[in-house]
């Protein structure tokens, strides 16, 4: 892993200017080091992976903080292995949106709804069940369109530009934009090709994971390759005013350990909900707009990284076993940076598409539940968004189960 710093250390994948305001007064905050693509699984221990620059930039202009090193879309996004319906309570997150969307937005069933980065078609298919006729998914990876088809959710694999966009003449009542605003590099050409898929009167409707809880939890292992941008509030409101666009609605959602929803429209006549500026009012209160609190930030990571590594360590100096649960992406970026690989022995994986594999960087092979043939002393819970989930669906089969953040 070592020797390929050199030859993936390519300054072209630098950015020196904000992506959202073009602005050159970036200042790092972070450095989680050299990490392996936290979604990109091994498929056999000695696989040799490919690692880059884990770092974070501040905008002084528009506070927006994004990764200093772009990797390629095509590497990250091809063929992608997380399926968003193997959570129970992610299959509830969306059908609960749905409904809320379908009564807000007044919507009937000829809307025309589109989902970018639409996964297994996890967000369209309560659309389908309620009796929509005109719901369409755009999905990069191959394998995860190829799933939606075949459930009937209609899908086309491909990464969104204006070359794949040309032939949808039937515009969108309602966009959905989930947990992918964050993934990418060039954001201007993806709003463009919002805009060009909305109806004048449509609206977007994002969720993205929220910067202020990942500073207020000290939730760093959300950062990886795949998110390019870790918005707030102060930040999206300020890069849409560009498109001349309105974020006239906000709402905090429980999802990857704190997100908001985010409403956008090109209506001029739109009122904006007064969630908007109590948002941006609470974000400049705790300092998202002064460079102190991300100084903060750093240094109690380096504190985590210390106490985890130390209570785990502790763990094993008694000859206790440890298996993980969940190969998210966090887990790959957590488990890199405290240096914990061989303490773990193995991660069971609810996720067939994962199962077999080994997390990169660590090396830690990913196991059915089926593999568990001694119960391990202790179950350490990497996917640490789902603790509740997991320990209700496992308190008869492990006595100890622990999350991993209450090592911290």
């Amino acid at each position: 892993m070592i020797d390929s710093k050199e030859t993936n250390f390519l300054t072209k994948n630098y950015k020196f200017n904000c992506r959202c305001c073009d602005g050159k007064n970036l200042k790092r905050f972070i450095s989680l080091g050299y990490q392996p693509l936290a979604n990109n699984l091994l498929d056999n221990i000695n696989e040799i992976e490919e690692v880059y620059p884990l770092e974070v930039n501040w905008c002084q202009d528009c506070f927006n903080c994004q990764l200093s090193y772009t990797v390629e879309a095509e590497k990250l996004f091809s063929h992608y292995l997380y399926l968003s319906s193997t959570g129970s309570s992610f299959v509830s997150h969306f059908r609960e949106a749905a409904k809320l969307y379908i009564k807000e937005l007044n919507l009937n069933k000829s809307s025309q709804i589109i989902d970018i980065g639409s996964n297994d078609g996890i967000a369209l298919k309560p659309f389908k069940d309620f009796g929509f006729l005109n719901i369409l998914g755009i999905e990069s990876a191959k394998n995860l369109a190829h799933i939606a088809n075949k459930s009937g959710i209609k899908t086309i694999n491909g990464f969104l530009n204006k070359e794949l966009i040309k032939n949808i003449t039937e515009k969108a009542d309602l966009l959905l934009a989930s947990n992918v605003f964050a993934h990418v590099d060039d954001i201007k050409s993806m709003a463009e090709c919002f805009f060009t898929l909305l109806k004048k009167d449509g609206v977007i409707i994002l969720e993205v994971q929220y910067l202020l809880n990942t500073l207020l939890d000290f939730t760093f292992d959300n950062i990886y390759h795949e998110h390019v941008n870790y918005w707030s509030v102060l930040s999206i409101t300020s890069f849409f005013r560009r498109f001349n666009a309105t974020v006239f609605k906000v709402e905090k959602i429980n999802t990857h350990g704190g997100s908001v929803r985010v409403y956008v429209a090109r209506n001029n006549n739109i009122k904006v909900d007064k969630s908007v500026n109590i948002f941006i009012k609470e974000e400049k209160k705790f300092g998202l707009n002064n460079f102190k609190i991300y100084k903060n930030f750093s240094k109690r990571i380096n504190e985590i990284r210390k106490n985890v590594r130390k209570n785990i360590n502790t763990i094993k100096s008694n000859n206790k076993t440890i298996v993980g649960y969940g190969s998210p992406a966090k887990a790959t970026t957590a488990l890199n940076f405290f240096n914990i690989s061989k303490e773990i022995d193995f991660i069971i994986e609810d996720n067939p598409l994962k199962q077999g594999k080994f997390l990169p960087g660590v090396k830690i092979p990913i196991r059915d539940k089926s593999y568990v043939k001694n119960q391990p002393d202790y179950l350490l819970v990497l996917a640490w968004n789902f603790y509740d989930e997991i320990k209700k669906n496992n308190k008869n089969l492990f006595k100890n189960i622990i999350n991993i953040k209450d090592l911290e």
